[in-house]
């Protein structure tokens, strides 16, 4: 006969002995039953009851009370997860999220972090105000260290000048940073290879960052992982104001100015992308031409316009 989810939890019987589960038993069905959202499936409600089970058994095993704040606490799951025997990392990490979910809920003065506020798009693509772009230069001779520095200038630099993508700052290096007539550019290669002209602004920024690097990356040697540059960023003296710092928001800055200023095959072709729905936020932000802003050169160019 197969068993309810309630059935699972109340009939739930691990390998210990009978008077200890008997002792701890009604705390581990207690804090299953308030940590998770209801399942009406036997299975999840089953392995919920054996992560919780073995917890408490190793706590218990360790002196611990029966107490939620002692045995649920930050601390605790953590040491739970990484000296438990016989784990694989990846139930390890499994294990971790799944007693942090529980823990997060049926504790009430335990330390737990407060949930990271996701990115929606809609801040993704929200570009940086003029006086923001200035704040965030004059950060880099505040960081705490020359290699802080330069990493921050270089990220600012190529992300605001050139609209340069996490990945492409991280491969950047001092022979992609090339001459065009009178202004500085920078080659991008991979996937999405251009050659994108530095806005003047920035221009000697990316030119002292290849000065100090010569023919290396330019953010640093040897290029870091991808998650590297987002915590590098984190770690940065940046006022509270500014922060988080995203690589996706200098971006979309340097992309409404392009959009503004460039017709729109030349910005796809600089910005690199082609995605429909990444162009329509980014216009989101482009504030609107009221009609008699129109001067007469351009008032010329809009009438005389033809199809391609």
């Amino acid at each position: 006969m197969t068993r309810t989810a309630q059935e699972a939890i109340d009939l739930f019987t691990p390998r210990v002995s009978a008077e200890l589960w008997d002792e701890i038993g009604p705390f581990v069905r207690d804090a299953v039953r308030r940590g998770f959202e209801p399942t009406s499936i036997p299975k999840v409600a089953g392995d919920r009851m054996a992560i919780v089970a073995s917890m408490v058994i190793w706590a218990v095993a360790q002196g611990m009370e029966l107490d939620v704040e002692e045995i649920f606490h930050p601390a605790t799951v953590n040491r739970y997860s990484v000296t438990f025997p016989g784990l694989s990392e990846a139930t390890r990490s499994s294990r971790r999220a799944t007693l942090t979910t529980l823990s997060r809920r049926i504790t009430r003065i335990a330390p737990w972090e407060p949930p990271r506020k996701v990115l929606h798009s809609s801040t993704e693509y929200r570009p940086y105000t003029d006086g923001q772009t200035r704040r965030l230069l004059r950060c880099v001779d505040m960081q705490a260290t020359p290699f802080r520095s330069h990493g921050l200038s270089c990220v600012l630099a190529l992300g605001l000048g050139a609209g340069l993508r996490t990945s492409e700052i991280r491969g950047a290096t001092g022979d992609d940073v090339v001459s065009r007539r009178s202004h500085l550019a920078v080659r991008v290669r991979g996937p999405h290879a251009r050659t994108v002209p530095v806005l003047d602004r920035y221009a000697p920024v990316v030119a002292e960052c290849a000065a100090r690097t010569g023919r290396a990356h330019l953010f640093r040697e040897p290029p870091p992982r991808s998650e590297y540059l987002s915590t590098f960023l984190g770690k940065c003296e940046i006022p509270t104001r500014l922060r988080p710092l995203h690589v996706s928001r200098l971006r979309a800055t340097w992309a409404v100015t392009m959009i503004q200023t460039v017709p729109l095959p030349v910005f796809r072709n600089l910005f690199g992308c082609t995605s429909q729905n990444t162009l329509s936020r980014l216009l989101a932000w482009v504030p609107p031409t009221p009609p008699e802003s129109l001067n007469p050169e351009l008032l010329d160019l809009v009438t005389k316009a033809a199809p391609p």
